[in-house]
């Protein structure tokens, strides 16, 4: 029996790749369009305003930095759901090095950055290496970040040094600093996963895992790696917030992690693997940050505004659902 060359064996997750471009990216794309046309019409004095359209998307920053990691774990056939712990993990250790410790912020903010990065390793390795399910992996080391940040920084960390704050808080054409770090790392997540051959391999594992294997792809070390790279990235959301409000807050991420997710499927990932890219994840995000402004806007509670949420992550995994359906028919 003869094995199948490599490109016979990833050829049709490469087609597949494609695909939500034209479909659920546009889409959304249209949708997002409409409701800002929608309200602008409705709300125009209160929506229709740059210092509006500035804070929808100075408070989407957090939630579009975890939602480009999220994309490469989708990509990759993974998730993580710790990523909002880990991100109030980073930020209140790195306050309290600073605060309590007196460190400087250049390490401190390293020592912060390492620290969620040796978290999201940590993540990889049980799941590759030991076998264990992504969900029960990160749903308890969730617990673990969390109670750390909590026992770290109890209700919240003030009175941060200047040095840190203004490093979040400066403003470039009357946008804040993580908003374009978002961007920036948007910008070479894309061409990463459009034109690199390296991060290419993704979609090959998140499309048939054996098949990539088969093919000579060293999968759990790309999948280690993804995990890694989702904890260097939660820690960098978690203390850009804390530089951006001047307070490390131990509760910041607390179900962020589920918001990146139904960001990044609203985008054009898929729960299933090998498919998505970084610009819809990006126009998700903006759609949940979109949705948000509405809800208040409009004078909706905040219950309201978590039941409104709630639906939308289940129409997206449904959406999703029905369309792997229909593709493998």
């Amino acid at each position: 029996m003869t094995k199948k060359p490599p490109t016979a064996i990833i050829s049709k997750p490469a087609r597949t790749m494609r695909l939500p471009v034209f479909t659920r990216e546009i889409g959304l794309l249209g949708v997002t369009l409409f409701t800002v046309l929608l309200f602008a019409i409705l709300y125009p004095s209160s929506f229709a305003n740059f210092a509006n359209f500035s804070a929808i998307v100075r408070n989407l920053a957090f939630e579009g930095i975890l939602a480009v990691g999220m994309m490469l774990m989708l990509v990759g056939g993974n998730f993580d759901l710790s990523v909002g712990a880990m991100a109030s993990m980073s930020g209140v250790i790195t306050g309290a090095l600073m605060r309590g410790l007196n460190w400087p912020v250049p390490v401190a903010l390293n020592s912060g950055l390492l620290i969620a990065t040796v978290g999201g390793c940590l993540n990889g390795l049980i799941v590759a290496q030991v076998g264990v399910n992504a969900l029960i992996t990160t749903l308890g080391t969730m617990g673990i970040f969390q109670g750390i940040a909590l026992l770290v920084g109890g209700p919240g960390i003030t009175y941060l040094p200047e040095s840190f704050s203004q490093f979040g808080q400066t403003v470039l054409l009357g946008i804040q600093a993580p908003v374009w770090i978002m961007l920036a790392l948007g910008i070479v997540a894309h061409y990463a996963m459009a034109h690199t051959r390296f991060f290419r391999q993704y979609y090959y594992i998140g499309s048939n895992p054996k098949a990539a294997l088969l093919s000579g792809i060293h999968v759990s070390r790309l999948q280690i790696l993804s995990f890694t790279i989702m904890g260097l990235l939660a820690g960098a959301a978690g203390i850009l917030y804390a530089s951006r409000i001047a307070t490390a807050t131990s509760t910041v991420g607390a179900g962020a992690e589920l918001q990146a997710i139904t960001a990044v499927i609203l985008g054009g990932a898929s729960l299933s693997g090998g498919r998505g890219t970084i610009w819809g994840a990006l126009i998700g995000v903006f759609f949940m940050g979109l949705m948000k402004n509405v809800l208040i806007i409009s004078r909706f509670s905040s219950e309201w505004q978590g039941i409104v949420l709630g639906a939308v992550l289940v129409a997206a995994v449904a959406v999703d659902s029905l369309m792997n359906r229909r593709r493998a028919i």
